[in-house]
């Protein structure tokens, strides 16, 4: 008999280490062969990968399924998936031809700051920017080459040298994106601006349960209120209060969907005191009530 999803906590994925690269490269034929093969967990239900992926389409299209929104990838596009995001796989993926590359902290431990110049602000922030990428919009900025070399590398059999090539080469696709996302953007803030988003979206992850007030965040970050409202405004066009109330939201959201915890349970794992409470708060913020979201 099949498993009922409301029935079952949501899977955390971790990434399983091949030696010590911190990268796997694959094409969609293997990938779509170890989804199938899966025991821990079911790829094609929702599931919270603690990792970053990248989907690139090189032939056909691919559907994949991203915090409670479907993104079509075709031909030339590429898709960037940030670790905790709630994902899925569908089974549109044996119909197209790509590359699936996945890594962990340790890669941007390892290589990601060896460059002191460079900083990825807009690439895995869902929050700002769209997590796709169009052939249309890349322009010269197309990594369709290096991410082929990649896999070439990822599978050759001399072992000198195999991290540090791989890992210049990742560095190459992700500065590679970054330039493609900031050329398409139609925000331009300076770096300073970007960082101190980036830090306030940090602090926010690792506290919302217990605070939600921006003007505590921005004194925090010894920042004024009206400085950290402007650059939150300026890059989510949202205040930094909506923001929070919306990053909240979805995090209900996620609980909901995945899981068989109770409205009351739920209530406390978000930081809310009554369920009556998170209930006022979702349903201003949705315009309907938990219940009737897990429902639909």
């Amino acid at each position: 008999m099949e498993e009922n999803k409301a029935n079952k906590e949501i899977p955390n994925v971790s990434f399983k280490k091949n030696k010590d690269l911190f990268v796997e490269v694959m094409d969609f034929d293997l990938l779509y062969e170890r989804l199938e093969k899966s025991t821990d967990h079911n790829p094609f239900e929702a599931h919270k990968i603690v990792f970053y992926m990248i989907l690139l389409v090189t032939e056909g299209s691919y559907t994949h399924f991203l915090d409670f929104k479907y993104y079509q990838l075709n031909a030339g596009s590429a898709l960037f998936v940030a670790k905790n995001q709630i994902q899925f796989f569908t089974e549109d993926l044996k119909k197209a031809k790509g590359y699936c590359i996945i890594f962990d902290h340790g890669f941007l431990n390892k290589h990601y700051f060896l460059s002191h110049n460079v900083k990825f602000n807009r690439l895995f922030n869902y929050h700002i920017e769209l997590p796709v990428i169009h052939s249309s919009e890349m322009g010269e900025n197309h990594f369709l080459d290096v991410i082929e070399k990649l896999h070439q590398e990822y599978n050759s059999p001399q072992e000198t040298g195999k991290s540090e090539i791989l890992g210049s080469l990742l560095n190459v696709v992700l500065l590679k994106a970054e330039r493609a996302k900031l050329f398409r953007s139609k925000i331009e803030v300076n770096a300073h601006w970007l960082e101190t988003f980036e830090r306030f979206k940090n602090l926010l992850e690792s506290n919302y349960t217990t605070n939600r007030n921006s003007r505590l965040y921005a004194s925090e970050m010894s920042i004024s209120y009206k400085f950290l409202n402007d650059v939150v405004k300026k890059l989510s066009g949202k205040t930094a209060k909506k923001f929070i109330d919306d990053f909240v939201t979805i995090e209900i959201k996620r609980f909901l969907v995945t899981s068989s915890l109770s409205v009351k349970e739920i209530c406390h794992k978000t930081g809310f005191d009554e369920p009556a409470n998170m209930i006022k708060f979702f349903k201003r913020n949705t315009n309907t009530t938990p219940l009737k979201f897990r429902s639909l």
